[in-house]
């Protein structure tokens, strides 16, 4: 440990040089690999694009004969429509790019986070950073593989919330409007700025979000485009109500089947619990049996509890470092309550990840933190194929153990907003 937490101050630089180099490399690394991706969701996300500015339905795919893209909202052609402009291998690089950014752009909003909130440990925040990106890593290449946008989004969100907490309201609420009408599965979100009562970056969000979903209507005309919304709206709260999961019938077109164990949100989590698998080659891990739709209610009692605590520490949390951890436990809370919840998608606990490995370092005697961080790393990022096999594997995707752990992050990101005792408030002398 002496390399990663010196307490000299050539010790720090030496050791930050090397973490710098780690750091370039891997952004270099995530472009040339983007680069070099065959297929993916960004080619059909330039296919998105396309077909907008042609005129045509966007959701419709002619060549696989069904629609796409069901959870997106029809403004997502705002980043879409632009892309398709670019010949894919152009498209791949500048999307690489982009995602690096936003990495970059992580960083430097955890460093200013360290600078406020655990400054007696502010040397370290690089090494914090780079156990963020460790308990993160399975994640991060999944969603910088092919083209996902789902570190962007979040880092978008992230800057967004910091203007508004920081009284930057029109900057705050254009930054977190673009994020969610692109994709608002982080929506939530909002509720924690009503519970803190920031009334003004919550309107600014709403007028910014309303101008840019409306947008593609000039283009795309406007009763065309309120068609295109309307569907969008009607097929995604079918899809979110459904009072059975495997009840193919029922699911609207473009909408993801229940074809195996990935989905991680709550309530597939639940079903499985609660109900038989009734797909060959997914593992049957219920233990009770109930009505399709008495599981449907379990989930969603469950969700409400959590948004409901977690509305509460937005409300009760410090200005500060409480503050920071309330808004930060919304983010498993988003993923858990989606309805639709890829392992990819928990590369925004990236921030989160950050927070408690600041405050694990802070409060050097509070072995519990990293042992459970430590856990979540073991349980959730090494046990992949590649090093468990694929039976293994699988077995852990239908419990859904990155689900309960989605939980767990949230019940300990909950109480670290509600302590009393700043861990920014811990002196020098602990990390020596």
């Amino acid at each position: 440990m002496g390399f990663l937490l010196p307490s000299d101050a050539s010790g720090i630089r030496r050791r930050d040089r090397w973490l710098g180099v780690l750091f370039a490399l891997l952004l270099v690394f995530l472009v040339a690999r983007a680069s070099r991706k065959d297929g993916g969701v960004l080619v059909r996300n330039q296919e998105f694009g396309a077909r907008f500015l042609a005129g045509e339905d966007p959701y419709f795919d002619p060549k696989l004969g069904s629609r796409i893209h069901g959870p997106y909202p029809p403004s997502y052609v705002l980043i879409t429509a632009p892309l398709s402009l670019l010949p894919t291998p152009a498209a791949r690089v500048a999307w690489g790019m982009a995602q690096a950014l936003a990495l970059f752009a992580a960083w430097r909003l955890a460093r200013r986070w360290a600078r406020e909130h655990w400054p007696a440990v502010l040397a370290h925040a690089p090494v914090a950073f780079a156990i963020a990106l460790l308990l993160t890593s399975r994640f991060l290449l999944r969603d910088t593989a092919g083209g996902g946008g789902n570190l962007m989004l979040l880092v978008l969100a992230a800057w967004g919330l910091d203007f508004a907490l920081r009284g930057r309201d029109a900057a705050g609420g254009a930054l977190l409007a673009l994020s969610l009408v692109l994709k608002p599965n982080l929506a939530p979100l909002l509720l924690f700025l009503a519970m803190r009562k920031r009334w003004k970056p919550l309107a600014s969000t709403a007028l910014f979000a309303a101008a840019l979903f409306a947008l593609p209507a000039a283009w795309f005309g406007v009763a065309r485009y309120a068609e295109l919304s309307s569907r969008w709206a009607r097929d995604v709260a079918a899809y979110a109500s459904l009072e059975d999961l495997r009840a193919p019938e029922r699911i609207p077109d473009g909408l993801p089947l229940p074809d195996s164990s990935m989905n991680q949100s709550l309530r597939e989590a639940v079903h499985r619990f609660l109900r038989p698998a009734q797909i060959e080659g997914v593992p049957d891990v219920h233990f009770a049996e109930v009505e399709p739709l008495t599981a449907v209610r379990i989930a969603q009692g469950l969700a409400l509890l959590l948004a409901v605590a977690s509305a509460f520490a937005a409300w009760r949390a410090r200005e500060g470092r409480g503050a920071l951890f309330s808004w930060l436990a919304f983010v498993p809370l988003c993923l858990l309550v989606s309805p639709i919840t890829w392992k990819a998608h928990h590369v925004a606990l990236l921030p989160l990840f950050f927070a408690l490995a600041s405050e694990a370092l802070a409060r050097r005697r509070w072995s519990a933190l990293a042992a459970f961080l430590a856990l979540y790393w073991l349980a959730c990022d090494l046990a992949s194929d590649e090093i468990v096999g694929r039976e293994l594997r699988d077995r852990l995707q239908a419990l859904s153990v990155v689900t309960w752990f989605d939980i767990a992050l949230l019940a300990v990101a909950l109480g670290l907003a509600l302590d009393s005792d700043p861990a920014a408030s811990v002196s020098r002398k602990s990390i020596e």
